[in-house]
């Protein structure tokens, strides 16, 4: 098993939330990745935005934990991310995201239609759905209890 920590932001504009799938995969994420050694988590947040697309994001309140699990080859992988509200300096309208990364792909997604673009953790879905303007402290996990 691999664990994973991560940071990931939560990038509302009016209905939508901004996504990442790698691509050619069918499965979307919040932007972010892997907090490094010795690094605060929102620093990852500002950092692995910047690295992926050129843009500053600015970050807020830390607003939840997000538990993830899935198999990649034949190893179980499982990620724990904390989940930042943020905006994108000088972006008030959703506009595309250019990827300077291949493999990676940035998306608005409507909060309504979350399923078709297949966001994991699949229990963020709901949270999301139901409003994502006071939100403190939630847990959304995708892992059996």
């Amino acid at each position: 098993m691999t664990l994973h920590y991560s940071s990931r932001a939560l990038i509302q504009i009016a209905d939508q939330v901004l996504l990442v799938k790698r691509v050619g995969d069918s499965l979307s994420f919040l932007p972010g990745g892997h907090v490094d050694f010795a690094e605060v988590a929102a620093a990852t947040v500002v950092r692995e935005i910047f690295e992926e697309t050129g843009l500053e994001a600015r970050i807020g309140a830390l607003i939840g934990v997000a538990e993830n699990d899935w198999v990649e080859g034949d190893q179980h992988q499982t990620e724990i991310a904390l989940i930042f509200r943020a905006t994108l300096a000088g972006r008030t309208e959703a506009l595309p995201v250019v990827s300077r990364e291949p493999h990676l792909e940035f998306f608005w997604a409507r909060l309504s239609e979350l399923e078709s673009y297949a966001l994991h953790p699949v229990a963020l879905r709901g949270i999301l759905r139901a409003g994502t303007t006071q939100f403190e402290g939630f847990v959304a996990s995708d892992l059996d209890a």
